[in-house]
C-alpha cells in the first residue's frame, strides 16, 4: 500500500495545485530536489571534476536503482538524456541494408516514425505497421504473420503518448524471441506508471525518461540493452568513455552498456534520477501501478458521465493516462478553463501521436494524465468544473 498523504507531503506543490500532466512532467519528491541542490552547491563549492569523485557513489546507485526498476541489472543501463536519445542510439546502431523490415504499431511516437522513414528513404528499408482490431488492440496475428526472414526490428510503444492503451509488451516480446527478431521498447510512458519486467517481456533494448511517471528531472532517462544482445550491437556513435582506447588505431567497446554513454551528461540531473528511482522502488512498482490503474478508472468513469464528454482511449488494458473530448469546447479551451482553477492537464496533439491520430481521425485531445499521489477527491473536482464550464452552442 501507498502512504498517499507521505507521498503528498514530499510533493509540496500539491498544496497549491492539482497536477494530471504526469505524462509530460512530472512533479519532482523533494528528495530528487534537494539531492541536485546538494551536487550543484557542491560544484559551485570545490568544482566540477571534484564533486564528481564526491559523488560517485550517488552516481552508481543510479545504475543500481535504473536496473531496479525493470528487474536489470545495473551493467545493461546507460543513462541518456532522453527516452528518444535513448531510443535513437540503439535504434541506429542496428545494422540495417535495403530490403531489411521493421515492424511496428501506429501508437509508436513520431520521433520513433521520423527514424523510420529516414532508414527507408536513406538505406531503403521498408517499414510495416501492424493494423489494431475491433477494439483499438494490436492485431497479434497479423504481427505474427508479417514476421519473416527479412525482418530485422519490432518495436512497440509500451502506452503511447496520447492513448490510454497498455500494449500486450510481453506477447510482443514472446513473438519476437521466437523468430529471433530483436525487439524495441519505447517504455517512455510505463517506467514509473506500471511495474516494467524485462525478464518477463524479453525485450532487447527499452528506452525510458525521467521526467513523466518516474518523477525525475527533465533532460534525464535511461537506455536498458540486454547483455546477451551487446556482442552484436557496436553503437554508431562512441566516444573515449565508452570504450578502452588501446592505441592510435584499435578500441575495444566496453562490456556493458555503458558503451552507448558519452563522458560529459547532466551529472546533478543524474543524481536526481537516481532519487527518484529509489523513491519509486521503494513504493513498490506493483503498488504504483495498482493505484495508477485504480486512479485511471475512476477518472474515466467519473468524467465519462458528463454530457459532451467523449473518452478516447482504446483497447482492452488501460492505465493512467485519460484521453477526452468535450462537445463544445477546443482541448484548450478546456487545458485552460482547468489551469485557472490550479487544475494541470494537456493537450495533444502534433506530430507525438500523429500516426495514430491520423488513424483515427482525431487532430487533438485533452490529457488528463494521474498519478499515484493523486486523490479520487481531485477527480471529483475536475469533473464537477467540466461540468459547469461554459460551451459554444
Amino acid at each position: 500500500m501507498i502512504d498517499v498523504n507521505r507521498v503528498r507531503a514530499d510533493t509540496p506543490a500539491l498544496n497549491q495545485l492539482t497536477h494530471f500532466n504526469n505524462a509530460g512532467a512530472s512533479l519532482m519528491p523533494a528528495s530528487a530536489y534537494k539531492s541536485m541542490l546538494d551536487y550543484f552547491e557542491s560544484e559551485q563549492t570545490i568544482g566540477g571534476y571534484e564533486t564528481a569523485m564526491k559523488f560517485a557513489d550517488a552516481t552508481q546507485d543510479f545504475y543500481v536503482q535504473a536496473a531496479k526498476s525493470i528487474n536489470a541489472h545495473p551493467e545493461e543501463i546507460a543513462f541518456c538524456e532522453s527516452a528518444t536519445k535513448a531510443w535513437q542510439i540503439f535504434f541506429y546502431s542496428i545494422p540495417l541494408k535495403r530490403g531489411d523490415r521493421i515492424i511496428t504499431t501506429q501508437f509508436d511516437y513520431g520521433s520513433s516514425f521520423v527514424g523510420f522513414i529516414q532508414q527507408h528513404r536513406h538505406h531503403g528499408v521498408e517499414v510495416d505497421v501492424i493494423e489494431t482490431d475491433s477494439s483499438g488492440d494490436i492485431d497479434l496475428v497479423s504481427l505474427e504473420e508479417a514476421i519473416d526472414d527479412r525482418t530485422r526490428l519490432i518495436s512497440l510503444s509500451h502506452i503511447p503518448t496520447a492513448n490510454g492503451i497498455i500494449n500486450p509488451a510481453e506477447r510482443v516480446g514472446e513473438l519476437a524471441q521466437s523468430a529471433g527478431v530483436p525487439f524495441l521498447l519505447d517504455a517512455c510512458q510505463s517506467v514509473g506508471q506500471i511495474d516494467v519486467n524485462v525478464e518477463k517481456i524479453r525485450c532487447t533494448a527499452l528506452s525510458a525518461t525521467g521526467r513523466k511517471y518516474l518523477r525525475g528531472p527533465r533532460g534525464t532517462g535511461f537506455l536498458y540493452v540486454r547483455r546477451s544482445a551487446l556482442a552484436d550491437i557496436e553503437p554508431r556513435w562512441l566516444d573515449q568513455h565508452g570504450v578502452n582506447l588501446e592505441s592510435r588505431k584499435s578500441y575495444r567497446v566496453l562490456d556493458s552498456a555503458r558503451r552507448f554513454e558519452n563522458f560529459e551528461v547532466g551529472f546533478g540531473a543524474r543524481i536526481g534520477l537516481g532519487q527518484s528511482l529509489t523513491y519509486f522502488n521503494d513504493l513498490g512498482p506493483q503498488n504504483v501501478e495498482a493505484r495508477v490503474k485504480r486512479l485511471g478508472a475512476h477518472c474515466r468513469e467519473r468524467i465519462s458521465a458528463l454530457p459532451g464528454v467523449q473518452i478516447r482511449d482504446t483497447g482492452a488494458a488501460k492505465g493512467g493516462i485519460v484521453m477526452f473530448s468535450l462537445k463544445g469546447c477546443t482541448p484548450e479551451d478546456v487545458r485552460d478553463y482547468l489551469h485557472s482553477h490550479k487544475i494541470n492537464v494537456w493537450v495533444s496533439s502534433g506530430p507525438g501521436s500523429l500516426i495514430d491520430f491520423q488513424a483515427r481521425g482525431i487532430e487533438s485531445l485533452i490529457r488528463a494524465s494521474v498519478h499515484y499521489f493523486n486523490t479520487e477527491h481531485e477527480i471529483d473536482k475536475m469533473a464537477d468544473l467540466l461540468e459547469k464550464m461554459p460551451r459554444a452552442s
